[in-house]
């Protein structure tokens, strides 16, 4: 190892040093509350709304830190101001959001969680998620599936999982391959950040539109991350913005909200009926004034039935978008009317709602309500029955199958194993020199009797943890599996690396 190596090495140590100091020897903080919306990257939806009904004091005097990036402080900052909220503390630093984990009693996130963070006893982790899914997503998603360990372990390490409809909760639980082994419950109550539909716009007066017809356009990304063509993206949406202004009256206004990349690249100045949306206000409170949304493949139309106003599909691309990304069904079912230009686009704005979306309302927006956040807090925080709460785990003997790498040799050893009468999970390393380039043809041949738990983490040791320690490794092993149980465990690997010596401390049979 080169002296570089060693010093990253050494660094790296350090902040672990730091962080799992907290989590041996530090009582948790009963009035800490730690909350983080899209890993950090945003302060929005229904992590603001749980906020904003924290800093009403009905459910005690608790210290709120909220973790977010550097470029997203100013934004909350903002919230603070329009909206009065508490928050004691703004985190920016990895490590100090992660020592700041291991040491609140109470965690709202609404997608992952610091990577080294290991769940406590004592502990009460709330996963909100942040949308009902049309596009396909893990084990059914063949670009992510490989890497489904990134979504599982949050989920997993939650108490509460929070659902606003049966499909939902369905199509999470199957598609994360937890429903089996799940350990906490799920929360079946509407989306915090949906109850700001039940209510008048107050937002249209305060920015005296109340003469305008309002719209609303909220595409979906497009692309996956590490390849997003964001000039692509970038000249279709202002090729079609430019022909949408031309065509709208001077009482219609269009608020248009767009992947930030886009949005950051676009001169909004240039139009005349097209704004961006009001950067110091939540999402949805602008998405409320609307009397019409535009939309394509968000989730952002399950949510904004409950308004019952219209809602326009501008699917242009279609059939490219599904080819890379995949349905759970066609947008034909759906009752919103479906256009592909902008004559078509214009027509629809300036017609009235003739479709009746009452069936899908009753099946998508199930269970949102105006008194949703309310309920979660409640049940959660003060321990009363104000939420609907279900459990789903398996009652089978569980076996683990540690695999090691993901490539052909694996096959026949998992047509050999016996798991009949028992629930079975395949773990393996999913980081990239671990995992065969024909992954997708391996995933095909794995049989139907054994899902899928990939190991998302090496091992992080602290400078007081000796190489491969009972500690390091059981606290490795309670990082990946946090509350989860298993029966029997069998290694396919020749037992010499780190995660085969983790499961020889922990194993049972």
């Amino acid at each position: 190892m080169g002296f570089k190596s060693k010093l990253l090495n050494l660094k790296d140590g350090a902040v672990n040093s730091m962080i799992y100091n907290t989590y041996y020897n530090s009582d948790l903080d009963n009035d800490l509350i730690y909350l983080e919306s899209r890993d950090g990257l945003d302060f929005t939806g229904n992590i603001f709304r749980i906020v904003e009904e924290l800093s009403t004091g009905k459910y005690g005097d608790f210290k709120v830190h909220v973790h977010a990036k550097p470029h997203v402080v100013d934004k909350i900052r903002a919230f603070q101001k329009n909206y009065n909220l508490k928050i004691d503390k703004i985190i920016t630093k990895e490590a100090t959001a992660t020592k700041t984990l291991e040491k609140a009693k109470y965690i709202f996130t609404d997608s992952g969680i610091r990577p080294k963070y290991v769940k406590r006893q004592g502990q009460i982790f709330v996963n909100t998620w942040h949308g009902t899914p049309l596009k396909v997503m893990g084990r059914d998603n063949v670009a992510e599936q490989h890497r489904v360990g990134n979504v599982q372990h949050p989920l997993l390490s939650s108490d509460y999982l929070l659902y606003p409809n049966d499909y939902m909760m369905d199509k999470m639980l199957n598609a994360y391959m937890i429903e089996k082994i799940y350990p906490g419950k799920i929360l079946l109550e509407g989306y915090p950040r949906n109850s700001v539909f039940f209510t008048k716009s107050q937002l249209k007066s305060d920015l005296n539109l109340n003469d305008y017809e309002i719209f609303v356009y909220m595409p979906t990304f497009r692309g996956v991350l590490m390849d997003r063509n964001d000039e692509g993206q970038r000249d279709d949406v202002e090729k079609y913005l430019n022909e949408i202004d031309s065509r709208l009256s001077e009482n219609q206004i269009l608020f248009a909200k767009l992947h930030v990349l886009n949005a950051s690249q676009i001169d909004f100045s240039k139009f005349d009926h097209i704004r961006a949306f009001p950067k110091d206000y939540e999402v949805y409170d602008v998405l409320n004034m609307a009397d019409v949304l535009i939309t394509d493949y968000s989730s952002v139309f399950f949510d904004f039935a409950n308004t019952k106003r219209k809602i326009i599909l501008f699917s242009y691309d279609e059939e490219d978008y599904e080819s890379y990304r995949g349905f759970y069904f066609p947008l034909e079912d759906l009752p919103f009317p479906k256009v592909t230009n902008v004559d078509d686009l214009v027509r629809e704005l300036n017609s009235d709602k003739d479709y009746d979306d009452s069936e899908f309302i009753d099946k998508f927006c199930q269970y949102d309500n105006p008194d949703a956040v309310e309920n979660i807090l409640r049940t959660i925080i003060k321990g009363e029955n104000s939420s609907i709460v279900k459990h789903v785990s398996g009652d089978n003997r569980r076996l683990l199958i540690y695999a090691g790498n993901l490539n052909d040799s694996l096959i026949d050893k998992l047509n050999q194993i016996d798991v009949d009468g028992f629930d079975s999970f395949l773990t393996y390393k999913q980081w990239d020199d671990n995992i065969s380039n024909n992954h997708e043809r391996i995933f095909k041949l794995i049989p139907e009797s054994i899902e899928i738990l990939p190991f998302r983490f090496d091992l992080t040791p602290a400078l007081f943890e000796k190489k491969n320690s009972k500690a390091l490794l059981k606290r490795s092993f309670e990082k990946q599996f946090p509350d989860v149980h298993f029966d029997e465990f069998i290694d396919l690997t020749d037992g010499s690396d780190e995660i085969s010596q983790m499961f020889n401390i922990i194993k049972k049979k």
